[in-house]
């Protein structure tokens, strides 16, 4: 069986994701939960172990996990982060330019180019879609898009200039700040998205009543642990709150929203 931490695993916080798996497992053995992997594994891509068949837990995205993954993963619980843009289990993107670009609003970015991490993601796509349509804006906004395959790289773009704006996980943005400052000075925040429900924890839907239980309490008792709070607090976890498949409902509202205003897709 395999766990995956992939989602906020920033290089120089690994040791840090690794320590918070060690503090889930713990409390997942204490709760008589078998088969609780010792260590978690990493994967090239993020989405590589949400459809493998020896998945014991893993964090995703609310698009995909809506989108491609519901009927075969459910959620038990989501992290609530302490950065700025989160507010307890719910978080939202920064819209990020060029520091010194002159960009005052939205409607200034109309026909740029675009920087994405990917055509699936909450953050990086439909918060920033889900904003457009807030302000009315149609489709075809942007001049042209990068898939970026990350939001590190996103930010990357925006500062070399070779994209106008991208839309960032404000945890990431955060952790970025913290660990990675020099990253982040030649790009300015100029706006931020919606906020949507946050990237939540999740096992195989086939899990049985009882381990769901057993694993809530674990989630629980590990965010009281001491011994992983020097790792929760690398990595801004502050509390985890007991959410589920209903509550990811509204990934789907907001794209239906976006829909109806002719906002299918920024790509």
């Amino acid at each position: 069986m395999i766990a995956s931490l992939d989602m906020y695993d920033l290089p120089e916080i690994r040791a840090a994701t690794d320590e918070w798996w060690a503090a889930l497992a713990r409390a997942f053995r204490t709760e008589g939960i078998n088969g609780v992997p010792a260590e978690r594994a990493r994967f090239a891509e993020e989405s590589d172990a949400w459809s493998r068949p020896d998945l014991f837990f893993a964090q995703i995205c609310g698009y995909p996990l809506r989108k491609c993954h519901r009927e075969t993963l459910t959620v038990i619980g989501t992290p609530c982060y302490a950065a700025d843009g989160c507010a307890g289990p719910r978080y939202s993107s920064v819209v990020i330019v060029q520091r010194g670009a002159g960009i005052g609003a939205l409607a200034a970015l109309r026909g740029q180019r675009l920087a994405c991490n990917g055509a699936t993601s909450q953050s990086g796509m439909s918060a920033l879609r889900a904003l457009l349509a807030e302000e009315g804006h149609g489709p075809d906004f942007f001049g042209d898009t990068i898939r970026s395959g990350g939001h590190r790289t996103s930010v990357a773009l925006v500062t070399s200039g070779e994209a106008d704006t991208a839309a960032i996980d404000c945890v990431t943005w955060a952790l970025l700040l913290k660990h990675a400052p020099e990253e982040c000075a030649a790009v300015e925040v100029l706006t931020r998205t919606p906020d949507a429900p946050g990237l939540p924890y999740v096992v195989p839907a086939a899990t049985d009543a009882g381990t769901l239980a057993a694993l809530r309490r674990g989630l629980t008792r590990a965010v009281a642990d001491p011994a992983g709070a020097e790792a929760r607090r690398t990595l801004l976890i502050e509390d985890i709150a007991l959410l589920t498949d209903h509550d990811y409902v509204e990934i789907d509202e907001i794209e239906t929203r976006a829909a109806a205003r002719g906002l299918h897709s920024l790509f």
